[in-house]
C-alpha cells in the first residue's frame, strides 16, 4: 500500500506541475533518463520530457480563467520496483490525453521513466 501511495504522489506531482506550469515539480516527477513519446494532433513526437516541460511552462493553465483540468488515474499496476499508470487528462476545449506512464524505483524513490501518450 505504501508503494501505491508513493506512486500516486509522483503522478500528483506531475499533474500539479502540468497545471501550474511548474518546471521543478515536473522535473522532480521524471527520472533523469526518462523518455516521452506519443501523438499530438496526429503528429508523432519522440523526445525527452524537457520539450514538454518547456511548453507547459510557457503558459500555465492555472492562469487561464475558468480553466477546468481533470486528470484521472484509470489504472495502476505495481510489480516489485516497476509500475504502470494510465492517466487520462481532459481539457475544457474538448481535447483529452491518455498517458501511459512507466515508473521505476531505482533505489532513490519512484520516478516516471517513460511516458507514452495520445491526444484526441
Amino acid at each position: 500500500m505504501e508503494q501505491e501511495a508513493n506512486i500516486r504522489k509522483v503522478i500528483e506531482l506531475y499533474t500539479q506541475g502540468t497545471y501550474e506550469g511548474n518546471a521543478d515539480k515536473l522535473q522532480a516527477s521524471f527520472h533523469d533518463k526518462a523518455v516521452m513519446n506519443g501523438y499530438l494532433g496526429g503528429q508523432v513526437l519522440l523526445a525527452t520530457p524537457d520539450v514538454f516541460i518547456a511548453e507547459v511552462c510557457k503558459s500555465p493553465m492555472k492562469h487561464v480563467e475558468n480553466f477546468y483540468y481533470s486528470p484521472v488515474v484509470t489504472e495502476l499496476s505495481i510489480e516489485d520496483k516497476v509500475a504502470t499508470v494510465t492517466l487520462v487528462e481532459t481539457y475544457p476545449d474538448g481535447m483529452s490525453f491518455t498517458n501511459f506512464f512507466h515508473l521505476i524505483d531505482d533505489g532513490n524513490g519512484w520516478k516516471i521513466i517513460s511516458k507514452t501518450f495520445t491526444s484526441r
